[in-house]
């Protein structure tokens, strides 16, 4: 977290956790007991109250070292919360950024909503919400990587139907690695090998598919990407660019 470019000092696991509940909902309370919840769990000492706004104190005092004014972190009747004024959050930039992409898309932009995809992304710079240890933070960081993937996907999507398939395949070969489940990469990674001439790739990525998915789940390959590895053993070009693969959002 920073100000002006600055990074805030926090001092430790307990003021980052707090700071961080509140940034996520900037301009919102969030209520004492929640963020007791965020710090303790399910049991919290009897002095857990005092050591919160022990907590906030440090966290004002941690922004105002860096030019920060201290009301930036309010009290409420019922808790806490950031004056959104100061506040430029990067999930906030992304999302509003990956809505701009679809809206684009819609009006048959897709040069441009690949852009702005391209932009969202960029705001990423590593794992969401890493050095936070707490369990409850971490569950909304898992759902703001499966945005992230979600946005990913979105964009390998466009890169493939504009004829960008050498970037598409590098990506989707490094993000099945990392998600060695999700059926609707390698759909995009067999589309994009087919689409620039390596239709034995395309066919071997299903295979892989197959056997992961075996081997992991028990399953065999959902009908979406049965029916795209047909299509590509049939060189089926118009069944190929109606894949879901190819679908724009």
């Amino acid at each position: 977290m920073v100000f002006n470019g600055r990074p805030v000092p926090l001092a430790g696991q307990r003021q980052l956790r707090v700071l961080t509940a509140l940034a996520l909902v900037p301009g919102r309370a969030v209520p004492t007991s929640q963020l007791i919840g965020h710090l303790w769990g399910d049991r919290p000492p009897r002095t857990a109250p005092g050591q919160l706004q022990t907590s906030v104190w440090m966290i004002r005092r941690a922004l105002a070292s860096v030019g920060a004014p201290q009301e930036i972190v309010q009290s409420t009747a019922s808790g806490y919360q950031l004056d959104a004024e100061y506040c430029e959050i990067d999930s906030n930039a992304f999302r509003s950024s990956v809505v701009t992409a679809k809206r684009l898309l819609r009006n048959n932009l897709p040069e441009d909503a690949l852009e702005r995809l391209r932009e969202a992304l960029a705001l990423w710079r590593g794992p969401a919400l890493a050095t936070i240890s707490s369990s409850d933070l971490q569950s909304r960081a898992a759902r703001l990587e499966e945005e992230r993937v979600a946005a990913l996907q979105q964009r390998i999507s466009l890169e493939i139907s504009l004829g960008q398939y050498e970037e598409a395949i590098g990506e989707l070969t490094d993000l099945i690695a990392l998600h060695p489940l999700r059926e609707e990469l390698y759909a995009h990674l067999m589309l994009a090998l087919y689409l620039s001439g390596r239709q034995a790739d395309a066919l071997a990525v299903f295979r892989r598919a197959r056997n992961t998915l075996t081997d992991e789940l028990g399953i065999d390959p959902g009908p979406r990407l049965t029916m795209l590895e047909r299509a590509i053993l049939r060189q089926d070009a118009e069944m190929l660019t109606a894949s879901p693969a190819m679908s724009r959002y």
